[in-house]
């Protein structure tokens, strides 16, 4: 158990224990014993929240894995720095961005591109900035990078240290919707970075069938996020508090995960005898799922 879940539930018992002893009316009771059972389920929520976030991948998981397939590195398929300003103005949509941003530094490091890693964390933190976790994107971090340039390690590590700072900074700040849909947008940036490397893998010259072997790893990438989107679907619900842009990314989830419902990858995984070759053919519906989720948030 965490700190931050230690201090939460003193709270509650704390706040308990003032009811029991100062109540002096029956309304005052009465209000207070709400009071006393919404600190109860913040903290169940918070509880629930801290599962959840283990559970998804590092922004840099699925950038490692598409290096090691060979696929060429996609400056097109990344959010433009333009995109930034049209979120300014909404904090939920900033909060995913901040994600978003944080996937593509990871994508950049990967493929060893410093500067760029560079140039969009500056973007981030000004998003950053917005939502209040600037302290994760500091410019001590900044220094970090701009000094591992050509640190490839070190630069995904700092990528990934960077946005889980953010979500720490967030769920102690209590602005867990924020750190859920920053988690959601580094989410949904690497699913979408993997399915357009996927798509526009460029040719081989190879026949069709040992080009699609190469692709496997990256669509089982794919298909294996499965697990992760559901409990990021379960995550978003529990701190929904009627957002339109929350509501926006969990319809928009729960139609990717009806993708992989009817496809039935699970269980057709479990059962290959050896001759199952999954290809982009087998994610073009939850490619272009990703893609009109991902569109609607950061524009």
């Amino acid at each position: 158990m965490t700190i931050l879940h230690s201090g939460i539930k003193q709270v509650v018992a704390t706040s308990m224990i003032a009811f029991l002893v100062s109540c002096g009316s029956e309304p005052k009771k009465v209000e207070n014993a709400v009071d006393s059972t919404a600190l109860v389920q913040d903290s169940q929520i918070l509880d629930a929240v801290e599962d959840l976030f283990g559970k998804l991948p590092k922004p840099s998981a699925i950038p490692n894995l598409i290096v090691l397939t060979g696929a060429e590195y996609e400056s097109k398929l990344l959010n433009p720095a333009s995109n930034a300003e049209k979120v300014m103005g909404n904090s939920s949509k900033a909060a995913f961005s901040v994600g978003v941003f944080s996937a593509d530094v990871g994508y950049m490091a990967a493929y060893d591109k410093g500067q760029e890693a560079v140039q969009t964390f500056v973007i981030g933190k000004k998003l950053a900035d917005k939502i209040g976790v600037s302290s994760a994107f500091d410019s001590s971090v900044l220094e970090r990078i701009e000094k591992n340039l050509a640190q490839k390690d070190s630069l995904i590590t700092i990528s990934d240290a960077s946005i889980a700072n953010s979500s720490g900074i967030l769920k102690a700040n209590d602005q867990i919707k924020d750190a859920a849909l920053l988690t959601a947008g580094a989410f949904v940036e690497g699913l979408y970075l993997t399915c357009g490397l996927i798509h526009d893998y460029p040719p081989t010259g190879l026949p069709k069938v040992e080009q699609d072997k190469i692709l496997v790893p990256l669509v089982n990438a794919v298909i294996k996020q499965e697990g992760a989107l559901s409990s990021l679907i379960e995550l978003l619900q529990k701190v929904n508090d009627n957002d339109d842009v929350v509501t926006s990314i969990i319809a928009g989830l729960e139609k990717s995960k009806a993708i992989y419902a009817k496809a039935n990858w699970a269980e057709r995984i479990a059962n290959n005898k050896g001759d199952l070759i999954p290809t982009e053919n087998d994610i073009k519906d939850l490619a272009k799922s990703i893609a009109e989720l991902r569109k609607g948030m950061v524009e």
